[in-house]
């Protein structure tokens, strides 16, 4: 099996020497990065299962790089390392996806312990991904055989077309159009978007639009972050500039919504 391949983060020279040591004894594929700015650069170039970051680094801090590898990377794992005067920013960064937060400095052993936690928690990522992929296609086989069956039994137009502002969605060809612009969605994206359009203008909460346009139920943490990666890639299609969304607003600790 493939050594995992494991990221260092940390601008003190000494710790950084003492992690890679740690990790290196371990087996495991080490990069190091210096600083955030190369961090960046590598988390660029390369796939990591896991990245050891500190958090208190000048000009680019660990913050801004988790959150550029997030929006890259959803599976890989992050622990961070963090002084105990900045404990409301190794706290911020859990908000932000982070495994765990280790205490500098730490215990070579309580270091091996923890990738190996985050290590199998990434392993779990992974599996997981794979049966959602794998739900995913059952969903679209079932679904094509519900189609086939309306098909057959046929569809009243006030049924068939849902029309709000520029947007008019088919449900008869799970097609949509918006503002004469045939929109090319998954089925995944296709039932998230008639979910919001159904539910406006109320916004709706991530959980709901698990269950609604996927199918099965999660925690509330565990939807917001399905959620938010199924919205980023809906943003894409639909949104004339996906960086500042004008039809699927993010409402505030309530979910989303479409704004017609």
């Amino acid at each position: 099996m493939k050594p995992a391949h494991v990221l260092v983060v940390d601008d003190e020279p000494n710790i950084l020497f003492v992690l890679e040591r740690t990790l290196r004894r371990e087996g495991y594929q080490i990069d190091t990065a210096s600083g955030g700015v190369e961090a960046l650069e590598k988390i660029r170039r390369s796939k990591y299962q896991l990245v050891m970051l500190d958090l208190n680094m000048q000009p680019v801090d660990g913050l801004q790089v988790l959150s550029t590898l997030r929006a890259q990377d959803s599976n890989a794992v992050v622990i961070i390392l963090t002084a105990h005067s900045t404990i409301e920013s190794a706290v911020e960064a859990m908000h932000l996806g982070a495994f765990d937060y280790l205490f500098k400095p730490a215990s070579p052993e309580v270091i091996r312990q923890r990738v190996r936690e985050g290590l199998q928690r990434y392993e779990q990522n992974i599996r997981r991904l794979y049966l959602l992929e794998q739900i995913e296609g059952l969903r679209q086989k079932l679904q094509a055989f519900d189609d086939e069956d309306r098909l057959e039994a046929g569809m009243g137009g006030s049924e068939r077309f849902t029309r709000l502002g520029h947007l008019v969605i088919d449900h008869h060809h799970r097609a949509v159009t918006l503002a004469g612009r045939l929109l090319d969605l998954t089925t995944t994206e296709f039932d998230l978007l008639a979910c919001l359009v159904e539910a406006s203008p109320r916004p709706v909460p991530p959980r709901q639009l698990v269950t609604r346009a996927l199918g099965y139920d999660s925690g509330d943490m565990g939807a917001r972050e399905i959620i938010k990666w199924h919205i980023h890639q809906l943003r894409q299609k639909v949104e004339p500039d996906p960086n500042k969304p004008v039809y699927i607003k993010t409402v505030r600790y309530k979910g989303y919504m479409w704004n017609s």
